[in-house]
């Protein structure tokens, strides 16, 4: 790996993701008053199945071998479809459904800001003491920035239950597409068909509800392409060249930068606890990711 792409990878990709996911909650939240769940993520997966089968047959046309390349195995391709399945499709199931049991927002982002612990003892062989004391210090800045930030308002057993299900759901997501090796545009395509097939049914069932107007189309477009697309291939570049848990500690921060762009396009005020928690996990996680010492063993 060169200079560059190591760059690329550990800097670039993760901002760029970062700036892009986070967009996605105040983009969804804006989607979601002119259409029904189903029809959103029906929708959004449609708009990314076409660009992804125009990518896809892009790099076809620009290989010789043509489709002999895009050979995948039998227990590589039940990777790629439990990935997605689990990442595009059941991680969207429970955390809509949470939302809809009215439990607190802040609740659930606190049950899936577990999600970057879970992973490293998931993922990780051997467990390093200080990597756990920076992961916990950035879970506490965390809870202090969202209880800083958002009412506990509601809460609920139905909802909790479900939210955790969100998490199990992202957190095992995640470890399995780290252990993929197939060509990230073929992998996502592959794990899109499958979202769309599960969410094309749920909008049967339910009906089809989706105004369309300038509002609801800005939000289907930057789902659809930006992060369905865009945002899901920088997670598989990173997952491809970085471990599990180090990229899943970037989650740490999406819902820190959702709240500083509700702040900037929705005028909501950050609070002494919000900053003060953003700035507890931003120190812990840079010390976690770059390891300015060298801890003894």
């Amino acid at each position: 790996m060169n200079k560059l792409t190591a760059t690329l990878i550990t800097v670039s990709f993760p901002l760029l993701f970062l700036l892009i996911w986070s967009g996605g909650a105040l983009f969804s939240k804006l989607g979601l008053q002119y259409a029904n769940t189903w029809s959103f993520l029906f929708l959004r997966a449609a708009l990314a199945l076409v660009l992804l089968f125009v990518l896809f047959g892009r790099s076809v046309k620009h290989n010789n071998n043509g489709l002999k390349t895009h050979a995948i195995e039998k227990s590589e391709l039940c990777r790629i479809i439990i990935s997605g399945l689990l990442l595009q499709v059941f991680y969207l199931i429970f955390y809509f459904s949470a939302i809809k049991t009215q439990l607190s927002l802040g609740i659930i982002i606190l049950i899936l800001g577990i999600q970057p612990i879970v992973t490293k003892l998931m993922a990780s062989a051997v467990l390093n003491k200080i990597d756990m004391i920076l992961l916990a210090m950035c879970f506490i800045g965390l809870g202090i920035s969202t209880l800083g930030y958002h009412k506990i308002e509601q809460i609920n057993l139905i909802g909790i239950v479900l939210a955790i299900f969100a998490l199990l759901s992202i957190t095992f997501g995640t470890v399995i597409q780290a252990r993929i090796t197939t060509e990230p545009v073929l992998t996502l395509l592959i794990q899109t068909i499958s979202a769309f097939i599960v969410f094309a049914v749920l909008t049967a069932v339910n009906g089809f509800v989706f105004s369309f107007n300038v509002y609801s189309l800005a939000a289907l477009i930057w789902m659809g392409a930006i992060v369905s697309v865009g945002a899901f291939l920088l997670l598989t570049f990173m997952l491809r060249f970085r471990s599990a848990e180090k990229v899943s500690t970037l989650f740490f921060l999406l819902p820190l930068i959702t709240m500083l762009l509700e702040s900037v396009f929705f005028n909501t005020k950050l609070n002494g606890f919000t900053i003060a928690g953003d700035i507890l996990v931003c120190v812990s996680l840079f010390l976690y990711q770059f390891k300015p010492f060298s801890p003894k063993k």
